[in-house]
């Protein structure tokens, strides 16, 4: 969309230099800038933007907005760069959470697999063709899928993936809200009518540097929210939301929640429970207390990850008996506890799981060990990132050897840390009589496999979805489901 020279003036808030007479897109990518646009310099965490200001003027931009003046180019000099990328970015893709429903989760554990149970329910009620959602493993525009880059992308991704499902029908959408995506003004400008909050354990402290920091950043999203916010009041953060925040409803196992989970149990390989609500929702219809769901998912922690998408699709007006069939009906969650089929021939179990920190493989080797039978064994297969938190390193150790009975420690996401460095801090908490560690990725899972006794089921936690890994060396294709499956068929 067109954004003349007296609306720049107007969003930017300041001078727009002559011979400027608007603009029609807007990028941080100088590998991307074209003619009739602008490039935004926004200073990196190792590189300022505005040392690629010469690129993006040799492919013809029109307009330069950077916080200082550069030299030979048209600039709109601003206090704040991140903050007029998402501002421009809303501006040129026309404002499209204006013209959809947009349905926040935020969380540390949890969001991707609220996320794809919100959006499964959506898809029930109103149709597949007109929901959408992008979260860190996927960005789906009604029936069409693609993989995501991020968790959540710069503002102009965020923007212009929303104003495409705009354009192709779709009329709600649930985005995975991160607090890189908050922080770094990545949503800026978007319209939330719902927002849900799962929970908040140590991760990100690179960025936030305090837990206090990386709480005020998530509870942002819910001072932004118009509509129902829903929070999981189990957890000591999300119950300082429902205080802190008006209107905020919470859910769980407490008595204190508004939509209380009570009754979870095993049933027809998934999980059900029963869901109380309050006397009435939003629009003043009457609740009729108590809601019996069939989930195909295991684990409490996704109890409450579907209690709260429910909860969320209820406030918004979803009738009950699409909600019933929608969460009994619901696929597996991509990286999140995924059961790899090619597994069941030999007699185990394989579960590939995005956990990369010491509470998420908590997590995943708890529901493992209620999975199993008494005499199987969990075998795990995890590793911690570079340029991460290194606290949760030995802590990740301690948790695997506690839980599991044979560990690998292996390659995550190393950056440019040395790999042997990472796997020596993570063994510092480990138990070296039940823990080996195998650099290469694909080779500990081939031990990890090899091992695999019927009974058994191993767990490949760390990556999850993601279909790159980060080496020192350079990035190299890896998907941990393909791999396993790949490997399955060699033995």
């Amino acid at each position: 969309m067109f954004v003349s020279r007296a609306e720049l003036e107007t969003i930017l808030g300041t001078s727009i230099p002559d011979g400027v007479d608007g603009i029609d897109a807007v990028t941080h990518d100088s590998r991307a800038a074209g003619p009739g646009g602008a490039f935004v310099a926004v200073p990196g965490f190792t590189v300022d933007g505005v040392t690629f200001v010469p690129q993006a003027m040799a492919n013809g931009v029109s307009l330069v907005v950077a916080e200082r003046d550069v030299d030979g180019a048209p600039t709109a000099v601003v206090p704040d760069a991140r903050a007029a990328l998402a501002a421009l970015a809303t501006a040129t893709a026309g404002h499209p959470s204006h013209d959809v429903v947009v349905y926040g989760i935020t969380g540390t554990n949890g969001k991707t697999t609220s996320s794809y149970v919100l959006h499964g329910i959506l898809s029930a009620a109103y149709g597949e063709e007109h929901t959408g959602l992008l979260t860190t493993a996927e960005i789906v525009v009604g029936t069409h899928r693609e993989p995501a880059v991020r968790t959540t992308g710069e503002a102009p991704q965020v923007q212009g993936n929303l104003a495409r499902m705009r354009d192709a029908g779709v009329q709600h959408v649930v985005l995975e809200t991160s607090s890189h995506g908050i922080h770094l003004q990545r949503v800026a400008g978007t319209r939330y009518a719902a927002a849900l909050f799962t929970n908040l354990t140590r991760d990100h402290i690179d960025l936030h540097g305090t837990m206090e920091d990386y709480f005020l950043t998530k509870r942002r999203l819910f001072e932004w929210t118009e509509g129902p916010k829903l929070t999981n009041v189990d957890d000591a953060y999300g119950a300082r939301i429902v205080t802190e925040v008006p209107g905020t409803l919470g859910f769980g196992v407490s008595e204190k929640a508004d939509y209380r989970i009570s009754d979870a149990r095993p049933s027809e390989g998934g999980t059900a429970f029963t869901l109380t609500t309050p006397a009435t929702f939003l629009d003043g219809r009457e609740a009729p207390g108590r809601i019996e769901l069939q989930m195909p998912l295991l684990g409490d922690y996704n109890v409450h990850n579907v209690a709260g998408a429910s909860a969320i699709a209820l406030e918004m007006g979803m009738p009950l008996d699409t909600l019933v069939d929608a969460v009994k009906n619901m696929g597996q969650v991509p990286g999140r506890f995924e059961r790899v089929a090619a597994a069941t021939d030999k007699g185990f179990e394989v579960v590939v799981d995005y956990a990369h920190t010491e509470v998420g493989l908590e997590l995943v080797l708890d529901v493992a060990r209620d999975v199993i039978s008494p005499e199987g064994r969990v075998i795990c297969v995890y590793g911690a990132a570079g340029r991460r938190d290194p606290a949760k390193r030995p802590k990740m150790g301690e948790v695997a050897s506690r839980l599991a009975d044979v560990n690998i420690i292996t390659n995550d996401d190393t950056y440019d840390e040395d790999p042997q460095a990472i796997a020596d801090e993570v063994m510092a908490g480990a138990d070296a009589a039940d823990t080996t560690v195998v650099l290469d990725r694909r080779e500990a899972i081939r031990q990890a496999l090899a091992q695999a006794r019927p009974g058994d089921i191993v767990v490949v936690a760390g990556k999850g979805h993601e279909r790159v890994q980060h080496l020192p060396d350079g990035d190299v294709d890896f998907h941990d489901t393909t791999v396993v499956t790949e490997l399955l068929a060699e033995s």
